[in-house]
């Protein structure tokens, strides 16, 4: 008799999302810089996307590119993305994006955060995934730039507030947030979210000096779940061997940020 085992891979029953603020992402990135970021995502799931430009149509046109090169790879991704933020001014104004393999998730809902319009200079962007049967929601966000008396702080507050309000089974909030997970601006969230990073620094420098590159630790990933697992976490360092050469011009083709993993299981 022979008996044939069919095994799943071990892969299949996880889910990985990664976070990137991809730096002014518009029409200034050349075919070399959209396929060298393609590289270091394709093997993931879900990619959240902060800084796409939102005054002109580069941005939606860079996202597109993107997801056109990552098809090249012989699978199948697809891309949403968010209208302008409803921002103080044009200059602060973003879009947000999301690129997906189809053949892991099907989008369920994509939209900003109205209610938040008032109080944060960049509404989040929230899109909700079916993965094998089971809703999983990502709440992307980049709050506002460093000022006095810790505005990013009183934004972390009222996203928090949305966050615990709307009762989410499972839930991933991602970003930049710019400000240190350590601050007393995380500590409600905290209550309720666990996070994946605790100071490691995600962001490069505008100088590497003698090796030293990384900047800020003030990308993370907040997670309340039910249903899924957490696994692990970790940035994606594609600055490579360490030189300072290398880091001025990926910082410059790549981002000024490093993307950041969470990686699920069910």
């Amino acid at each position: 008799m022979l008996i044939v085992l069919i095994t799943c891979p071990l892969n299949s029953q996880e889910l990985n999302i990664v976070s990137w603020n991809l730096k002014d992402f518009g029409k200034t990135r050349t075919d070399d810089d959209i396929d060298m970021i393609a590289n270091v995502i394709q093997e993931y799931d879900i990619i959240a996307i902060q800084e796409v430009v939102a005054k002109d149509r580069g941005g939606v046109k860079a996202v597109e590119r993107l997801c056109n090169q990552l098809n090249a790879h012989q699978t199948i991704w697809k891309f949403i993305y968010s209208q302008p933020t409803n921002s103080p001014s044009g200059n602060i104004s973003e879009r947000y994006a999301f690129l997906y393999k189809e053949t892991k998730v099907s989008l369920i809902t994509a939209y900003l955060i109205e209610e938040l319009e008032s109080y944060v200079n960049r509404e989040p962007y929230v899109a909700s995934f079916d993965f094998k049967g089971i809703g999983i929601t990502i709440v992307n966000y980049h709050a506002c730039t460093h000022q006095n008396h810790y505005p990013e702080r009183q934004e972390i507050k009222y996203v928090t507030a949305w966050l615990r309000n709307e009762h989410y089974s499972d839930v991933v909030f991602v970003g930049d947030m710019n400000l240190n997970v350590n601050d007393k601006g995380f500590d409600s969230l905290k209550n309720s979210f666990e996070n994946v990073f605790n100071g490691e620094k995600t962001s490069l420098k505008e100088e590497c000096v003698f090796g030293n590159y990384l900047s800020k630790a003030e990308d993370n990933i907040f997670y309340s779940l039910n249903n899924f697992r957490f696994l692990n976490g970790k940035a994606i360092n594609f600055i490579g061997t360490i030189n300072c050469e290398s880091v001025s011009w990926k910082r410059n083709s790549f981002s000024d940020h490093l993307p950041i993993l969470i990686k699920l299981g069910i």
